[in-house]
C-alpha cells in the first residue's frame, strides 16, 4: 500500500464526529460506519433489508455513545410485533459498536411493505451504563415510526427533553450488501431561540440522503461542514469498529453458573457450540473443557 492510499484509507475510515456551534446554542454529531455495517451484515448473514435496520440502529447507538465518555456504554434496542422482532445495538464512545437483529419467524421470512412496517407496534429502550451512576440509566419510548430515526429523535424529546433531528441512512449494492451506512444527531442546548430551531430542523429535512455524501468520499467532519449552516468547533474524533468482547473463556464462566448434571448432559446430547449473539461467533467446547468444568463444578459445591 502506498502513501496515497494508506492516506485515503484513513480518509474514509468509519468515525463518528462530535462538534458544538460557535453560539453554544447546538450540538451535532455525524458518524459514517459504512465497514461496520458490512461487517455486521456479514457476520450475521442478514439480506440486505434486515441489515438495513440493523446498520441503522448501529448508527444511532453511535451517534449516542459519542456524547458520552470513554468506555460508558449505551444501548439501542427496539421490540416490537413485526417481522423484524427485535433491532439491538450497543457502542461505546472509544468507537466499539455491535448488534443484531432477532426476526419473529426462525426461518427469517419479511413481507417486506416498507422499512417503517417491520418492526410494527412496541417499544424503543435506550440503557446507558455511566461512570457516575451505580445503576443503568434507561429509557422506555413507544415505538413511533419502526425506521429507528423517527424513534430516536421522540426519545430524546420526549424521555430527554432535549429537540432533536435524527437522521440514519443506509444504501445497499445491487447484491444487496451494505456498501454505505451513517447518521447525523443535531441537538438544541439550553438557551437555544426556538425560531432558530424551526429553521434547522427545516434545513436538516431537506437534506440529501447521507449516503450522497459518503459516496462522494467525505468523511464525517467534511459531511458536517457541507449540511450544518452554522460555524462550529470539534469536540471529539472517534474511529469505529464492530467489535464484540466475547471469548470462550466468557463463555464458560458464564456455564459455571449451571448445575453440574446441566453441564454433564449437554456433554452427553453433544451441545457443544456456543453462539455469540451479538457478533455470531462461534466457539466449540472440547472434551476437556467438559471435563474441566465439571470438576470445577464438583469444587465449587463441596
Amino acid at each position: 500500500m502506498n502513501k496515497e492510499e494508506l492516506k485515503r484509507n484513513i480518509q474514509l475510515r468509519d468515525r463518528t464526529v462530535r462538534v458544538l456551534s460557535n453560539d453554544g446554542f447546538f450540538r451535532a454529531v455525524c458518524v459514517k460506519n459504512s465497514t461496520s455495517a458490512k461487517t455486521a451484515q456479514e457476520n450475521h448473514k442478514l439480506d440486505s433489508i434486515s441489515a438495513t435496520m440493523l446498520a441503522r440502529a448501529l448508527s444511532g447507538a453511535s451517534l449516542a455513545a459519542a456524547l458520552l465518555n470513554g468506555e460508558e456504554r449505551v444501548s439501542i434496542e427496539a421490540n416490537g410485533d413485526g417481522d423484524i422482532s427485535k433491532v439491538f445495538a450497543e457502542a461505546i464512545q472509544l468507537g466499539e459498536v455491535r448488534g443484531f437483529v432477532e426476526f419473529k419467524d426462525a426461518g427469517r421470512s419479511i413481507n417486506f411493505t416498507g422499512m417503517d412496517k417491520l418492526l410494527g407496534e412496541g417499544l424503543l429502550r435506550v440503557t446507558r451504563v455511566l461512570y457516575n451512576r451505580s445503576e443503568p440509566v434507561q429509557g422506555i419510548v413507544p415505538i413511533q415510526k419502526g425506521d429507528i430515526s423517527t424513534d430516536l429523535a421522540y426519545f430524546y424529546s420526549q424521555s430527554e427533553q432535549i429537540p432533536s433531528a435524527v437522521i440514519l441512512d443506509s444504501k445497499p449494492d445491487s447484491n444487496g450488501m451494505i456498501i454505505q451506512s451513517g447518521g447525523l444527531l443535531v441537538q438544541a442546548m439550553p438557551g437555544f431561540s426556538e425560531i432558530e430551531l424551526i429553521k434547522l430542523f427545516t434545513h436538516l429535512s431537506q437534506l440529501d440522503p447521507l449516503t450522497d455524501y459518503f459516496e462522494k468520499d467525505l468523511n464525517p467532519l467534511q459531511v458536517l461542514k457541507e449540511v450544518l449552516p452554522f460555524e462550529f468547533e470539534v469536540l471529539s474524533s472517534s474511529a469505529v469498529d464492530f467489535f464484540c468482547r466475547c471469548s470462550k473463556d466468557n463463555f464458560i464462566s458464564k456455564l459455571m453458573t449451571l448445575g453440574k448434571q446441566e453441564i454433564i448432559d449437554m456433554q452427553k446430547t453433544g451441545q457443544n457450540e456456543l453462539v455469540c449473539k451479538y457478533c455470531n461467533k462461534h466457539y466449540y467446547l472440547t472434551e476437556e473443557d467438559f471435563m474441566t468444568l465439571t470438576t470445577d463444578l464438583t469444587a465449587k459445591n463441596n
